[in-house]
């Protein structure tokens, strides 16, 4: 008996240790049935051998496959199995799944992130008509695929690939909703696993539309293809011009027949063009042009993708009220619930400023505005400070007079400027703090909205208004400039309104006087990056990835496509 063990033990490690070498023999391996009757049992056979060797590990690598989903899939098998075929044949469980898989990119998801064309290629090798035999592996191996691209098509329809923080690629189940695994289970059993997709999706009316939208696009343009124009060290402008007409014809927006010269019509063409990304149409290849010309059809579809993606990382209810400020469009929509039509209504939109490319505002912000400051002080933060008010300062001190600064030490005392020598300032010594007086020429202007975060933004008014009405928006420092504060600052108070009337919020305003109103109820604000949006009264907009979030978020799906 002691030597039976040890033999055991002996072979056990071998196997063990065997493994890979084992695993590159498999990959040639067939099972041949030749009675029809047996087929369900072998392949049972066959997939309980194939679950073995990984009986400790959440991971199964199956050939060139790596399947993510074994701790769930492994015990369905154990209860049950096959689950799509039968005798040999695909079911019609079998079939929709499939069909989904292969029309994946209508969900903004890849086909072959779920095994779709190693199930297709399976499929073929399921009967083999010159011998009249059943291959069991090759249809054990597609159950356990089958399954495994049901668990996780599933998941990532529910919370997505990515960790959002980070944009890196993941697979971590404890995100995903607590019902999830028992959502499919059911779906399984009583194959209704649309159905079952259908539940775990979003189901936010932003990210319905969109969907809809993605698949009427990749439909609508199924024949026609177009490429990136580059404007990269360009030579021969005559090319340059066939590009950009060719493209334009493509898509819709040259027209040949009308009056003028070629210059003309493509500009023209041009005008056409700008809207769809949300630029201005004036006809000309600025910078931003430029960078919508660069997006090819595929490229477009991936963008849409990957605002889809966007969606599933959303909470499923953002609150009864709450501020949406999307940076791409740089605009806010403030929303509300609407008992009556029991869906969210919007209550108010406002262009907005948002930041630079090079000094961008978060777009990952979730918090509640709790206060309103009218007539703010703006404290100079240090970057700014040193970057750009200290060099003006240094040249003429008469800066800080007519733009309406003060200095003030670091217990808040007022400096004497006239007493100040600015040379010997310099980023590693800045002793105070730039603050510029309250008033209409204040940077921030007639009224600060707060909200607390990590990164010190805030929302607010501005004495500089001429970017609300244009279409580049993307000229803050990171802090977010509202057009419409007088309509949003009533409708924080109107919980409020016996305490505070409008007519006396508006009185605040035209008195500079510095006065800070508490908001009864705080209302959820988000900052949010989506450069593909899409509703029931405009269709489909699409705006410039103004920070390359999206393009960082294509190379990690696409790295090796």
């Amino acid at each position: 008996m002691r030597f039976l063990n040890q033999t055991f033990i002996f072979m056990s490690f071998l196997l063990f240790f065997s493994y890979c070498k084992e695993e590159a023999k498999v990959e040639q391996k067939t099972v041949k049935i030749k009675i029809v009757q047996d087929v369900n049992a072998s392949v049972k056979k066959e997939i309980t051998l194939l679950l073995a060797k990984r009986n400790s590990y959440t991971t199964l690598v199956l050939l060139e496959d790596t399947l993510k989903t074994i701790e769930y899939i492994k015990p369905l098998f154990e209860s049950r199995s096959p689950y799509f075929t039968d005798k040999g044949k695909l079911n019609p469980v079998a079939d929709t799944l499939i069909t989904i898989l292969k029309e994946a990119r209508y969900y903004g998801l890849i086909p072959d992130d779920y095994h779709y064309q190693v199930i297709e290629n399976l499929k073929q090798n399921y009967f083999n008509v010159k011998d009249s035999m059943y291959d069991v592996f090759a249809i054990a191996r597609s159950e356990v695929l089958l399954l495994d691209a049901y668990f996780k098509f599933g998941a990532h329809l529910n919370k997505g690939r990515f960790y959002p923080d980070s944009l890196l690629l993941e697979w971590n189940p404890k995100k995903l909703d607590s019902n999830w695994v028992s959502i499919l289970n059911e779906g399984l059993l009583t194959g209704r696993i649309r159905a079952a997709f259908d539940s775990l999706e979003p189901q936010h009316e932003g990210y319905k539309f969109l969907k809809k939208e993605l698949k009427k696009y990749i439909l609508e343009n199924d024949n026609l293809v177009w490429d990136s124009i580059s404007f990269a060290n360009v030579k021969d402008t005559a090319l340059l011009f066939q590009q950009l007409k060719r493209r334009l014809l493509l898509t819709g927006e040259y027209d040949s027949t009308i009056k003028g010269s070629d210059s003309v019509k493509l500009a023209r063409a041009i005008k056409k063009f700008q809207p769809k990304f949300n630029l201005e149409p004036d006809g000309k290849l600025g910078k931003y042009t430029k960078q919508a010309f660069g997006y090819d059809k595929e490229k477009i579809i991936r963008q849409m993708e990957m605002a889809l993606e966007r969606w599933r990382w959303e909470p499923r209810e953002f609150g009864k009220k709450y501020f949406w400020v999307n940076i791409p469009s740089a605009d806010l929509h403030i929303w509300e619930y609407d008992k009556k039509e029991k869906r969210d209504t919007l209550v108010l939109k406002s262009n907005v400023v948002v930041g630079k490319p090079d000094t961008p505002t978060p777009h990952a912000v979730k918090s509640k505005i709790n206060y309103m400051l009218i007539y703010p002080y703006w404290n100079v933060p240090y970057s700014i400070a040193w970057k750009e008010i200290l060099p003006m300062v240094q040249k003429d001190t008469s800066y800080l007079r007519k733009k309406g600064f003060e200095c003030v030490d670091y217990k808040g005392r007022v400096m004497d400027i006239s007493k100040m020598k600015w040379k010997k300032y310099n980023k590693e010594y800045l002793p105070f703090k730039f603050r510029q007086r309250i008033g209409g020429d204040n940077s921030l202007g007639i009224c600060k909205f707060n909200f607390h975060n990590k990164y010190g933004i805030y929302m607010h008014d501005t004495n500089s208004k001429k970017y609300f009405k244009t279409f580049y928006r993307y000229q803050s420092h990171g802090c977010i400039r509202l057009e419409k504060f007088v309509e949003t600052a009533k409708f924080l108070i109107r919980d409020d309104s016996l305490k505070i009337p409008f007519d006396t919020l508006i009185e605040y305003f035209l008195t500079p006087t510095q006065r800070q109103i508490r908001i009864k109820k705080p209302v959820a604000i988000y900052t949010k990056y989506y450069t593909a949006l899409a509703n029931d009264s405009t269709g489909l907009s699409l705006y410039i990835d103004i920070y390359k979030q999206d393009e960082k978020m294509m190379k990690m799906v696409y790295r090796n496509r």
